[in-house]
């Protein structure tokens, strides 16, 4: 039993911290211009958001106390939800492009409430759940 929950416990963290690392390599994948973004940041988000859901899936199931089992699922569903508000951003404008025509770019602009999620509030959230995560790693406060 106890072999078990070291092995959950190995596998959240380093699904963790390859979440982290994937999340820097995005924000610098936005900031980035050259040929080669596109071979960067479409994997890497895809990549990220299959962590995140297999983040979310570890930490529910260990025995975690709840504020890091709180902070690990905030950062596996806020890696999971870039993505999936990038895509919605995407698909949303592109549906609303098709109903009202091409003159509704230069009416409207762009599609505000995916984009503001998938730029501003899932990256913060992220953050907030990293940095949470990692105080109590170093607090060792995470097992129960």
């Amino acid at each position: 039993m106890q072999d078990k929950k070291d092995k959950i416990y190995i596998s959240t963290l380093v699904v963790f911290w390859l979440i982290f690392a994937f999340f820097i390599l995005n924000v610098f994948s936005m900031y980035l211009i050259g040929p080669f973004i596109r071979f960067i940041s479409i994997p890497s988000m895809v990549i990220l958001s299959i962590l995140g859901i297999v983040l979310i899936v570890l930490a529910s199931r260990a025995k975690f106390t709840k504020i890091s089992k709180a902070f690990f699922i905030l950062t596996g569903a806020s890696a999971l939800g870039m993505t999936i508000s990038g895509v919605l951003h995407n698909l949303v404008f592109a549906l609303l492009i098709k109903l009202f025509g091409e003159g509704f770019l230069a009416r409207m602009g762009d599609e505000p409430v995916f984009f503001i999620l998938a730029t501003i509030v899932c990256p913060l959230a992220l953050l907030v759940g990293a940095i949470g995560s990692i105080i109590l790693i170093a607090k060792k406060r995470i097992i129960v």
